[in-house]
């Protein structure tokens, strides 16, 4: 995998390679913005998350102390002599006095607690009505304690309010009248403008049954009305205070943050202050920072680009050009080729002054090869017996003026032959098996004797001898052959056979027996040289040619009859 991928790399262009490198260099860059870009995100996240908390703190803390005083106020109007002994026209002075010093309230009413019907408020009752079915009366005279109330709308004020009741007892612990104060919310909104939050941002104060009850967006949209389901529940299910990102009441991403208000002596909170921050506001700020940022970085991105191509164009590109078209120039065989005195300095000026080197022995070189090819070409073209340059398929290459004599050829017609169209066929098999041993080096050289065919069709005798000239790596790449013309001695040595043949002939036909021979005087046996005594007939057959046949002759016929006779 890695060789493939430095092979690839190698294959590249060194423009690509520059390019390639200066992205690789700014990829460090790239991680840092989009890490930085990262943190900001999370910075903003957090930065939202505390936003919000502060909010809701702010409104929860507001309305804690707001519950504190409105516990305390109610505590000493209950005290009061005239609110103990019922008296209406001096209870709705004293109210009405407070209300106007007091604008967080919406109203403070006196119930009576049997009938719950109201009488006395801080405001004109301009019609009777009764708190026997709210909330804060029931847990008022159920716990004869301050009691939180529930979302509603004033009787008399006619704003969307929640109520607290506090128990006015007796000597005997009995409830003698309560006391309700409804808070008014419009000074929140007063005081979220004074935060200077980002824009969208929204608070909600939901009653314990998850209404609405204030919102500083589009109130008349959402108070009175249930707030979202799984919102409320995860604030109820959730800890006292809590933040998470959520879909608000108003359909968009939020970071939303919460705070639980409860009394003392309740189990379950009567408020949840909820603040939120849109997402995307939040985030938008971090996200322009991001894009100013890779903007900087792109416009430094392609500044390096250019800068990388421009530098690795001069610097780079055109001296490797230069080197190119010199090594063309020096492949084409223009051996005066020089570039050291134009490219000068650095890697690329010592591979230029190489570059030179490597011409000068090449020129060097190239004189030498000329010189030996020229002596070689004299020596084979002086040569007095025939010689050849030939290929490995059997191609005359180069042929001397003595070959070109014995086969009677002109050099260029010679030169376009194989040896296989000058050798007779019966002879060319004779070739193959010696020039597979000298191909695979078992010898040297071959020496073979050989009929050929000139060009008037004559058979010419030759004597061969084969070497192979290897290059520089040890592999053939010609055959060098000399043939001598070797007919003459070829004619005088058949016509010395044909000689030797009638000389055997004669010799056959003709033995003769000469010189002085020991004969036996008794039995005519005759002693050889090696001092053996032979039969008469034995040694005449084996030292000539004569054979000999038995007969009797007349005398010795005679002679014989007459002995019988006698």
């Amino acid at each position: 995998m890695i060789q493939s991928l430095l092979d690839y790399l190698s294959s590249l262009s060194l423009r690509k390679l520059l390019l390639l490198l200066t992205l690789l260099l700014a990829l460090p860059a790239v991680g840092l913005i989009v890490h930085f870009g990262l943190d900001q995100h999370h910075d903003a996240l957090q930065e939202g998350v505390a936003e919000t908390r502060k909010l809701a703190h702010s409104i929860a803390s507001e309305q804690r102390n707001l519950t504190a005083a409105a516990h305390q106020l109610v505590t000493v109007l209950g005290q009061l002599p005239q609110v103990r002994e019922h008296k209406t026209a001096a209870v709705n002075g004293i109210l009405t006095s407070v209300l106007a010093l007091n604008p967080q309230y919406a109203n403070i009413v006196i119930a009576d607690p049997t009938t719950g019907d109201v009488w006395a408020s801080a405001l004109p009752l301009t019609k009777p009505f009764s708190l026997r079915d709210k909330r804060t009366f029931r847990n008022a005279v159920k716990t004869r304690q301050f009691s939180s109330g529930e979302y509603v709308i004033g009787q008399i004020s006619t704003k969307p309010t929640i109520g607290f009741g506090y128990p006015v007892l007796d000597e005997k612990g009995e409830v003698k009248a309560v006391i309700a104060v409804n808070f008014n919310f419009d000074h929140y909104n007063v005081l979220f403008n004074q935060a200077g939050l980002p824009q969208g941002t929204t608070f909600n104060i939901i009653d314990y049954n998850g209404v609405i009850i204030d919102r500083n967006l589009n109130p008349e949209g959402f108070v009175g009305k249930k707030a979202n389901d799984g919102i409320f529940m995860s604030m109820v299910n959730g800890p006292e205070e809590n933040s998470f990102i959520d879909v608000g009441v108003s359909g968009d991403r939020r970071i939303i943050s919460y705070t639980k208000l409860r009394l003392r002596n309740e189990t379950f909170p009567y408020l949840y202050v909820r603040a939120g921050i849109p997402l995307q506001a939040t985030l938008s700020k971090a996200a322009e920072k991001q894009f100013y940022n890779m903007a900087f970085l792109s416009l430094f991105l392609l500044a390096a680009i250019f800068l990388a191509l421009f530098i690795g164009k001069h610097c780079f590109v055109n001296r490797i050009t230069a080197l190119q078209e010199a090594s063309h120039r020096l492949a084409a065989g223009n051996l005066h080729t020089r570039v050291s005195a134009c490219l000068q300095g650095g890697e690329l000026g010592d591979l230029a002054q190489t570059f030179d080197q490597m011409a000068d022995q090449l020129s060097v070189r190239e004189k030498a090869v000329r010189e030996s090819e020229a002596r070689f070409r004299s020596a084979l073209e002086n040569a007095p017996i025939g010689m050849a340059l030939v290929s490995l398929n059997g191609a005359f290459l180069l042929v001397n003026r003595a070959l070109c004599a014995i086969l009677g050829y002109e050099k260029e017609a010679l030169q376009g032959l194989t040896f296989a169209e000058v050798t007779h066929p019966d002879d060319l098999n004779l070739d193959i098996p010696n020039v597979e041993r000298l191909l695979d080096g078992e010898v040297s050289a071959y020496t073979v004797e050989k009929r050929y065919i000139t060009k008037g069709r004559e058979l010419v005798w030759g004597q061969l001898t084969a070497s192979v000239l290897k290059g520089d790596e040890g592999d053939p790449e010609y055959f060098i052959v000399q043939i001598e013309d070797i007919s003459d001695r070829k004619r005088v040595e058949k016509e010395r056979e044909g000689l030797i043949g009638d000389l055997q002939g004669a010799l056959c036909d003709v033995r003769i027996l000469s010189g002085l021979l020991p004969i036996c005087d008794s039995c005519k046996k005759i002693r050889d040289d090696k001092g053996y005594w032979n039969q008469l007939e034995t040694y005449i057959s084996k030292h000539s040619g004569a054979m000999f046949s038995y007969g009797i002759c007349p005398d010795c016929e005679a002679r014989l009859q007459g002995r019988r006779e006698t």
